[in-house]
């Protein structure tokens, strides 16, 4: 496999966690983080770069639900593009970038999160999380008046 090849290789994972953690609102914490792997290329371009993320991370936020997964599939590819770039560059920094994965080795989940499908459920309605859920003690109510369940 050429370097170009192993260099994107490297930077498909981390940008999609990126974008998976500016999704779910935590950018912030990251942002640093990611900072400091950019920092060869001096302070004023580690500065531009975090702004254009920066303001990436903003259209996600503010985009409409109907249209999150378009930009959210744009940002993630322009971040691969970006990613992969600084270690064409930086060959030597291919560690630093995969150290920017969460460890998922380690039993904490990873940055995508858990991957939660229902298929072919034509007709029924389905509920995912990934975390707790607490029907309570009347169920889950979907806007439809409960069933009288008296004989």
């Amino acid at each position: 496999m050429g370097p170009e090849l192993d260099a994107m290789a490297m930077a498909v994972p981390v940008a999609s966690a990126v974008v998976a953690e500016m999704a779910r609102g935590g950018w912030t914490a990251l942002r640093g983080t990611l900072a400091r792997f950019l920092r060869r290329d001096g302070e004023s371009a580690v500065e531009r770069q975090l702004e254009l993320l920066d303001t990436a991370e903003q259209t996600l936020a503010e985009a409409a639900e109907e249209d999150r997964d378009e930009v959210r599939g744009r940002l993630e590819r322009r971040l691969v593009l970006q990613l992969a770039a600084y270690v064409d560059r930086y060959p030597d920094m291919g560690d630093e970038l995969e150290a920017l994965l969460p460890a998922s080795q380690d039993g904490l989940p990873s940055a995508a999160g858990p991957n939660l499908t229902a298929q072919n459920n034509t007709n029924s309605q389905i509920l995912q999380a990934s975390g707790n859920l607490d029907a309570g003690t009347g169920g889950i109510n979907y806007g439809v008046a409960p069933r009288n369940t008296r004989a």
